[in-house]
């Protein structure tokens, strides 16, 4: 009977199930399909949430304070990164990148432009709120639907900048099987380090 714990893969070499990114465990069957359905779950109702957001605040035209405006910022920024939630799913489940690396790189893209974009726009939901309660008389004058609309377009110009080396610097990894792994620059060192 032939060992379970190996597969042949399409270059003919004997790999053992395992041998993935940067010496990571194998993940028992139960959690790896746990793990799926969590992402699908996660990104059919994030997306499907976001998305009704957007459409009712841009089509019952309630973007006329500052809040609804970091509001609908946050939301499309969400969404960006629910995209990517299908390529992970579907890479955690088979264990290899099949989407090419223009697609490696545009889903780093999302995660980072996301990653940022949410944490400005919280910040500065946060510092909005300080101003309604602490000096609402003083900040009235400033907090106006246009000057939000203009800092969440400087948000997105600064989570777009502080994202540029991810898309640099992704990069499809080929292991000894020719499984492909879409990797970012910190696992390429690692797995360099690792190997010696």
């Amino acid at each position: 009977m032939e060992n379970s714990t190996r597969q042949w893969s399409t270059a003919g070499c004997d790999c053992p199930m395992n041998d993935s990114v940067v010496g990571a465990i194998e993940l028992p069957a139960a959690t790896k399909y746990s793990v799926v359905v969590l992402y699908v779950l996660t990104s059919i109702f994030g997306m499907f949430g976001n998305s009704l957001t957007i459409v009712v605040l841009l089509r019952h035209h309630r973007v006329r304070n500052v809040a609804n405006c970091f509001i609908l910022n946050l939301a499309i920024a969400d969404d960006c990164f629910l995209v990517s939630q299908h390529f992970m799913a579907y890479s955690t489940y088979t264990k290899r990148w099949v989407f090419g690396d223009v697609a490696c790189r545009l889903m780093n893209t999302f995660f980072g432009v996301n990653l940022y974009a949410s944490i400005f726009t919280m910040t500065l939901m946060s510092v909005d709120r300080y101003l309604v309660a602490v000096r609402p008389l003083k900040s009235i004058r400033y907090r106006t639907c246009r000057n939000a609309l203009i800092v969440c377009a400087v948000i997105w110009a600064l989570g777009f900048l502080f994202a540029i080396p991810l898309p640099l610097y992704s990069v499809i990894h080929r292991d000894t099987c020719q499984v492909v792994h879409c990797l970012l620059f910190m696992f390429i060192f690692t797995f360099h380090f690792a190997s010696l």
